[in-house]
């Protein structure tokens, strides 16, 4: 036959095997031949139709391209570019809001705090101001009410405590004379004072020297003391009368129980040693 002579129907059927168009759907793959009355041998040559693989009904793929690696680096470095972009504007984001200085809170004007008027504290006793006053009343009771001695105490740093007391005793003369270490009587004029006036009563007492007002004032003598060690801690008293011992009148710091401590010229506020 003139297909076996062009190289046979094997050949003919090898080259459509590779590329079967959707028309050799009913042909023999064989031979070629019509196989839509066959069953399952081809008439023409016998072939067995069940053993043939099924036609192709399109053309074969190609081999996939493999991709090249430059791609992949590409896409690495993309991804890496847009990764840096990123942390390149966050960070340009914490520098901007970093430096822009913070506007100002509206904060409602401060509330004044109440004043608290606290009481006032009870003034200081101050002997020196009292002596006057003593000296006025002193002369109401007897006009030639002489000046016998001045206590004060328990003193601080700062003179008598809020707390302490200041007497002052005044006497009748007993003779015509009423210089400083003159006698008085035994009839007494006592005024004292805690705080408040000074508050006058008669009492009689052992016979007494006259004590001239001091020309060194209870302020001074306190200081000369406590310069001279006397300790201010230690709720002192301190009193001003005539000494026997110098013949004049003299301020003695004197301790609770009333040892003398310093003795203080009551005109010069020296202290006396011996």
């Amino acid at each position: 036959m003139k297909a076996w002579a062009d190289g046979g129907p094997r050949e003919r059927a090898n080259d459509s095997a590779m590329v079967m168009p959707e028309a050799t759907v009913s042909l023999c793959p064989q031979c070629g031949a019509d196989i839509r009355l066959s069953r399952a041998r081809c008439q023409s040559c016998g072939f067995l139709l069940a053993a043939a693989p099924p036609p192709r009904t399109r053309p074969p793929m190609g081999r996939p391209t493999p991709r090249v690696a430059g791609e992949r680096s590409s896409l690495l470095l993309l991804l890496g570019g847009g990764g840096v972009l990123v942390l390149a504007l966050f960070a340009l984001g914490a520098f901007v809001s970093l430096r822009t200085p913070a506007a100002p809170m509206a904060s409602a004007p401060p509330v004044p705090a109440p004043v608290v008027r606290l009481p006032d504290a009870p003034p200081r006793l101050d002997p020196n101001g009292l002596l006057g006053e003593a000296r006025r009343k002193a002369s109401a009771w007897h006009r030639d009410a002489v000046l016998v001695s001045l206590s004060a105490g328990p003193l601080d740093g700062r003179g008598v405590i809020t707390e302490g007391k200041v007497e002052v005793a005044y006497a009748k003369p007993s003779g015509e004379r009423v210089s400083g270490g003159a006698t008085v009587g035994t009839e007494r004029f006592l005024l004292s004072s805690t705080g408040g006036e000074l508050v006058g009563r008669e009492e009689r007492r052992s016979k007494s020297r006259i004590a001239p007002e001091p020309s060194c004032s209870f302020d001074d003598a306190w200081a000369a003391a406590q310069r001279a060690g006397a300790d201010a801690q230690a709720a002192l008293g301190i009193r001003y009368a005539w000494s026997e011992k110098y013949t004049r009148a003299i301020w003695e710091v004197t301790s609770n129980e009333g040892q003398v401590l310093r003795r203080v010229d009551g005109v010069s506020c020296s202290i006396l040693t011996r």
